[in-house]
């Protein structure tokens, strides 16, 4: 392992004397715990906590030699790679001190939701060691020790007492820790993952184990697939992933010669492809950029098969041992200091190239009372903070200085038809482009001339919901309605605007939805004005638990979300895929959302990008870029975005009818009986008479 980047190599050594002190100090704790004649609860807790600690120090060390790698067969690296999650792995959660559950029933609910939140930052010790950040793990080795100090030599036991050790050890390192998060988003500098792409045999499948993240059947069986393609299909792949891209920067009419590096998302086992991509970004004088969370799934990342789901669904509110509001706000001006240092960064930043993954197996939580949420004010709080730094990030990256695209590829997960799936999602994601784009624009125009928009479910969904559009004040020059081809998002296959609040209303209805890896059962959301006014799901025994389910995973932080996005799917052949091999409830929404229309919850596709010009192929501006809510960026900019994005798409089969209405009542019937029914958009039912 080289060295990765010249700020952790700088921290490296500024920490290094303490950091050898604490290693050295938790060891002797572990000592005396051995000795101690009778042991408890919190004997067991941190021996456990301190064990894993030292073993991933010594494991930092161990993988710095090129033969820890190079000369251990695959086998013997799978099992050193379980092991770094072992503790958490299938039924060992039950066990774990991870798990609230476990360590409340310990220690009691106060104290074991605060021991099982610590022990769950500790988990970020396989991440720390694989990016070889010293001075990260010599701050919670020192945070493990003032912990072991009050509890087990003290004996205090007052949970304010410890939440405010932990908060003033955090915010005593605050701005060199955020600046090691920053540094590895924003910077090709920080290459431990990017190398791992560019530097290593991918025939030798003992690359996987380079990264430190968990390795399983997905990763090991997408890289053999990958591995077993002819090289102008990986090349075919790469290629429409980089064209999108660069297709996007030219719709928006936006700059690229100035930037300099690129972010990737890919899944582990796609590096073949993902090399041959980088090949194509570095022809753009672009670097790539490749990072995962430590902490938990945000997108975008480096993604893998999570080794416990409902670990990190578990802590998703943990930091409330520690958060306040002076917290907050230190948090907010370390930020805003950050973001201006590396301003230069940020500016050569082309954007963002995903290319995620679909079919894994659906997760449905368990809501567990020892698991932490916050309380009313603490929500106000986060939300407030959360709102403000995603402004402040917005002055510094607003989305008119960069762009993305998405590309979503099938995961061995999704069955035994894996490699077939695989082949019709490369001739779902390269469909021809021009025959879309001329049916979608009939589409448009009919919807140019309407002033709402009704769609009504079928087949026991109940869906009835008004969309109010946005008028124009020049249709000759204007339209509703972005034509959506595959640059930005890939697939071909939608058209899209963003819905006047105000007259939008009813009820958007989901039978079987998944959302952000998530699964929502006969999920229901009623609107008025724009916003969401009620809502329900059956995923759980009581209305109770359902309502907080929905308001902890789907409307979080927020307590409402307007409607952001109506669009309309035109890809009936990524629908007719899905329905081949029962998939639908696993396609991702990127494919998803083309299969019938979908609704957005949360901001609309213009965020902090409101003011950039987006022309359709006819060469008409597309207008509807804000609504009365983002209205507010300019002068109360911290009300105008919610930072959400959710897609809900109801599938064809689950379609009544789609209707415009002009001023008039004069209707236009774009789908009826959940078939196309506009005249010239009749090529877009084939595929559902094809066998």
């Amino acid at each position: 392992m080289r060295p990765t980047n010249a700020v952790y190599t700088a921290s490296n050594k500024v920490a290094n004397e303490r950091y050898e002190i604490s290693k050295k100090a938790i060891a002797n704790r572990l000592i005396d715990i051995g000795r101690q004649r009778t042991k408890n609860h919190y004997h067991r807790y941190f021996k456990n906590v301190g064990s894993f600690m030292m073993a991933m120090m010594a494991h930092n060390e161990a993988i710095k030699k090129p033969s820890f790698f190079e000369e251990k067969d695959f086998d013997t690296l799978l099992l050193i790679n379980h092991d770094l999650y072992a503790d958490i792995i299938g039924n060992n959660y039950a066990s774990s001190f991870v798990n609230p559950t476990y360590a409340c029933d310990a220690f009691g609910m106060d104290m074991g939701r605060l021991l099982s939140g610590f022990n769950y930052i500790i988990r970020q010790f396989v991440g720390l060691a694989y990016e070889d950040r010293h001075y990260d793990m010599m701050v919670y080795n020192e945070l493990f020790l003032l912990l072991y100090e009050h509890i087990l030599i003290k004996n205090e036991r007052d949970i304010k007492v410890l939440g405010s050790i932990i908060r003033n050890k955090l915010l005593e390192h605050a701005r060199i820790l955020e600046e090691h998060h920053w540094i590895r988003l924003i910077s090709p500098e920080f290459d431990t993952y990017s190398q791992i792409v560019t530097d290593f045999d991918h025939e030798d499948l003992r690359y996987l184990f380079r990264y430190g993240m968990y390795v399983g059947t997905n990763e090991i069986e997408s890289a053999k697939l990958i591995l077993s393609m002819d090289k102008d299909k990986i090349v075919h792949i790469a290629n429409t992933f980089s064209e999108a891209f660069k297709r996007g920067y030219k719709r928006e009419r936006k700059v690229l010669d100035h930037k300099k590096s690129i972010l990737l998302t890919y899944h582990l086992g796609f590096e073949r492809i993902i090399k041959r991509a980088c090949d194509n970004f570095r022809k753009l004088g672009l670097e790539p950029i490749v990072h995962y969370e430590l902490k938990g799934a945000q997108r975008p990342r480096l993604c893998n098969t999570k080794p416990n789901e409902q670990m990190e669904y578990d802590h998703r509110f943990s930091n409330a041992i520690y958060l306040d509001a002076a917290y907050l706000d230190a948090m907010y001006h370390i930020k805003k200091d950050i973001f201006e240092k590396y301003k230069e960064e940020a500016r050569v930043y082309a954007g963002l190239a995903l290319m995620e993954v679909f079919g894994n197996l659906p997760f449905e939580p368990k809501n567990h009372e020892a698991n932490m949420s916050y309380d009313k004010e603490m929500t106000e709080l986060v939300s407030k903070h959360t709102v403000s730094v995603k402004n402040l990030q917005g002055q510094y990256l607003p989305g008119s200085s960069y762009s993305f695209t998405i590309n979503d590829y099938p995961v061995p997960s999704i069955g035994q038809d894996y490699k077939a799936i695989f082949d019709a999602t490369i001739k779902v994601n390269t469909l021809d482009q021009k025959m879309y784009e001329d049916i979608q624009q009939k589409i448009i125009d009919a919807l140019d001339q309407t002033e709402y928009v009704v769609v009504k479910g079928a087949n026991q969904n109940i869906t009835d919901i008004k969309v109010q559009l946005m008028p124009l004040a020049d249709p000759s020059t204007q339209t509703k309605f972005d034509n959506c081809t595959a640059d930005v998002n890939v697939p071909v296959g939608e058209v899209y605007t963003t819905p006047v609040l105000s007259g939008t209303e009813g009820l958007l209805h989901i039978k079987d939805i998944f959302l952000t890896g998530l699964r929502y059962k006969d999920l229901k959301l009623w609107f008025e004005e724009g916003l969401v006014v009620k809502y329900t799901c059956k995923n759980f025994e009581t209305e109770q638990e359902n309502l907080k389910y929905i308001e902890e995973t789907l409307l979080y932080p927020h307590t409402t979300l307007p409607l952001g996005e109506f669009a309309i799917g035109t890809n009936t052949v990524a629908y007719m895929m899905a329905k081949k091999y029962n998939i639908h409830a696993l396609l991702p929404i990127l494919i998803g959302e083309k299969t019938g229309p979908h609704f957005a919850i949360g901001d609309t596709c213009f965020v902090w990008g409101e003011e950039q010009q987006i022309y359709n192929p006819d060469g008409k501006e597309m207008i509807a870029r804000e609504n009365e809510k983002t209205k507010l960026r300019m002068s109360k900019p911290e009300d105008a975005y919610t930072y959400c994005h959710t897609d809900i798409t109801i599938p064809y089969d689950e379609l009544d009818t789609i209707i415009g209405y002009d001023h008039a009542g004069n209707a236009y019937t774009i789908i009826e009986g959940g078939r196309f029914a506009l005249h010239g958009t009749e090529a877009l039912n084939q595929p559902f008479d094809d066998k």
